[in-house]
């Protein structure tokens, strides 16, 4: 993994001074919007068990079961726990409690490894960090505003991917329109929606068509938003809108919604594809396999093992790793199902864009 290294500075071990229990009003292990787990470490590994050590992850409403972005952070927790044997743990943001209160209570219950999903968590970890510089944290799809030996940030140039998504779509769309539904009008979302729409320009620039992009508009910053993670029937109207103004290759960002326009649409025989955010679709969403063109990967999963099994051996890479194209840690799923339909000329391009791609011969983020 590559990383932009924090400042060097001195870990030292401090009381931390816990939160009160009663105005919380929380017990993780009874919690009915959080869980817990613990695993003993793989067979035939010389590893020790670490039962003392325990690791703990804020995650959305969505839950850990959200096919997507939650999912995969879960699952790099629960992989180091099958391996050193310590012990994970979980929260979801609900009406009850938000994410100052799961760091908050995290820090009480004295977990030594915090994980924030997305850029929600931002503040609490920026707060706690510097209180507690005896617990270790890491942000995923953001960057920390500060800069020290506790807090690893995992940041993902996600509009590197879509860019190749969008130029995919652009090249396999029959109607020569194509579409994107946003979940909310976050910087991390719009950083997925710049890289489609410019991968779309691209595709028109290097094959003199004129394919259009609806649902975002790099330059004015609007488009097509569900408003929340949450409301798949909305995502589902919003589909099906877009399909009526003619595109065929849609990207919705939402576990939701897309797949059930989509195939009321008829699905690829009817020349109707649907693009999946975040993680291989055909994997987390098998009976769907056959809607999805592609997949725009955000390899979370694997990433935040490595930064986890690292903190367990008090060695956290301390800094920002920046996932991208070049060092795999975002591109393009397989097309399984799709696979067949896919011209080995637009292969061939995706390649050469690839290559542009890491070579920075292409910009692909609204700022270049």
């Amino acid at each position: 993994m590559n990383w932009i290294p924090a400042r060097p500075g001195a870990r030292r071990r401090v009381t931390t001074a816990l939160a009160s229990a009663a105005v919380l009003g929380v017990v993780l292990a009874g919690c009915g919007d959080g869980g817990v787990d613990q695993a003993a470490p793989a067979g035939g590994t010389d590893r020790p068990a670490r039962s003392d050590y325990s690791a703990c992850l804020m995650v959305s409403s969505l839950g850990v079961a959200d096919r997507s972005f939650n999912q995969q952070a879960w699952g790099a927790l629960q992989s180091v726990a099958s391996a050193t044997g310590i012990q994970v743990s979980y929260l979801a943001q609900s009406g009850s409690i938000d994410y100052p209160q799961m760091g908050d209570q995290f820090v009480q219950q004295g977990c030594d490894l915090i994980v924030g999903m997305g850029f929600n968590t931002t503040e609490t970890i920026e707060r706690l960090a510097p209180q507690n510089p005896d617990i270790d944290f890491v942000l995923i799809d953001d960057v920390a505003g500060v800069d020290l030996p506790n807090v690893s940030s995992l940041h993902f140039r996600t509009d590197e991917a879509s860019f190749q998504a969008g130029y995919l779509a652009a090249g396999m769309s029959k109607t020569g329109t194509v579409g994107v539904v946003g979940n909310v009008s976050i910087p991390p979302v719009e950083l997925y929606l710049d890289g489609f729409v410019k991968g779309v320009e691209h595709y028109n620039q290097v094959n003199g068509t004129s394919v259009k992009s609806v649902g975002w508009d790099p330059a004015a910053r609007t488009g097509t938003f569900v408003g929340n993670f949450t409301d798949a029937n909305r995502a589902r109207l919003l589909a099906e809108s877009e399909m009526q103004l003619g595109a065929d290759v849609l990207m919705v960002l939402m576990s939701g919604g897309g797949t059930e326009a989509v195939r009321a649409a008829g699905g690829p025989a009817a020349g109707r594809y649907l693009i999946w955010p975040d993680n291989d679709g055909c994997v987390s969403n098998e009976a769907n396999c056959d809607l999805f063109l592609t997949s725009v990967l955000k390899n979370i999963q694997t990433s935040l093992t490595d930064v986890a099994t690292k903190a367990v051996d008090g060695a956290l890479p301390a800094g920002t790793y920046e996932g991208t194209v070049e060092n795999g840690g975002v591109g393009l799923a397989p097309f399984h199902q799709a696979d067949a339909a896919v011209p080995q000329a637009l292969r061939d391009q995706l390649s050469q864009v690839g290559t542009a791609i890491v070579d920075g011969s292409v910009q692909t983020s609204a700022a270049g």
